[in-house]
């Protein structure tokens, strides 16, 4: 499915000439932009490439990224994404993609390269800081049930060609946020090494509903108490490679392929698995790497 999206505010991309080619050929617009050229640890970047400067531009628009596709990979920190076609509001045919810039991400210039094309941008400090906590010897671990960790990250992988949202993500509690995302924390008096805290806590009372952030299709749910770590939860792909995660649920109520809407009540709140106290644990992962759901809430890609 392809859909139109909007010009990117102060985008703009070069490195050798002010299209973003590896030459001097100038264009109307510009080969690749970027909806933030100096993001901060934790945010998702859109990426838009012309189509024609990578010669998928059809009368159709533009091609599929299939696997006998000639059109590359979008190349950036390390990882590469996948390019999914659509227009612009101009009838332009393009190539979108989302990177999350990782919350442990050094400060500093970086390139982007797309085939014969790429770009400068530099990631900024986000001055994540530190959170005290005092945990039971029970709660104080990441032990994992059998098959956990395999379930959740197989979740997180998830990249559908459809995308199911248009505009900003609701909240998916009506509770105040207790953690914030990106923290690093102490818990009973010592640092946990490489941990950041990849996700919003919001603080509900047990039993306070929890609801869906976008539309999507259910890719995990799991309830009874399975799960140690986690508690029960929800998984959500939002398409495109975004996935919503709902964390120490009391009651799950949703199942596993059920196509949900943007508000609708998916479980309740709960402080199953490692959890100090009743709580939603609510992240999202853009390409398997965590990202700010504040950006998600105030301005989404």
């Amino acid at each position: 499915m392809s859909y139109v999206f909007a010009p990117l505010a102060g985008a703009a991309a070069a490195i050798e000439g002010d299209d973003g080619h590896n030459g001097n050929d100038q264009q109307s617009s510009p080969a690749i932009s970027l909806s933030n050229k100096m993001p901060k640890q934790g945010e998702v970047v859109e990426v838009q490439v012309n189509a024609a400067d990578l010669g998928g531009d059809t009368a159709g628009g533009a091609a599929d990224q299939g696997a006998d596709s000639k059109i590359p990979a979008l190349e950036v920190l390390g990882c590469k994404y996948k390019l999914f076609p659509g227009k612009t509001a101009a009838g332009r045919s393009i190539y979108r993609a989302l990177f999350t810039v990782p919350v442990v991400q050094k400060p500093g210039p970086q390139k982007l390269i797309c085939g014969p094309l790429q770009t400068n941008f530099a990631v900024k400090d986000a001055g994540f800081q530190v959170q005290r906590l005092t945990l039971p010897p029970s709660k104080n671990n990441f032990v994992t049930a059998p098959g956990e960790e395999e379930a959740v990250d197989a979740a997180k992988a998830t990249v559908s060609s459809e995308r199911f949202w248009q505009g900003n993500f609701v909240r998916p509690s009506h509770a105040r946020t207790s953690a914030p995302f990106g923290i690093r924390r102490i818990v009973n008096g010592k640092l946990l090494p490489d941990y950041f805290h990849s996700g919003l806590d919001f603080a509900g009372f047990a039993g306070s509903p929890i609801y869906a952030t976008a539309p999507g299709t259910v890719v995990l749910a799991q309830g009874g108490g399975v799960f140690k770590l986690h508690g029960n939860m929800v998984a959500i792909d939002h398409g495109q490679g975004v996935v919503s995660f709902y964390i120490h649920m009391q009651k799950v109520l949703v199942k596993k392929g059920q196509q949900v809407k943007g508000g609708e009540q998916i479980g309740m709140v709960g402080s199953t698995g490692r959890a100090n106290g009743p709580h939603l644990h609510f992240s999202i992962y853009c390409n398997k790497v965590a990202s700010s759901p504040l950006q998600w809430f105030n301005k989404a890609p």
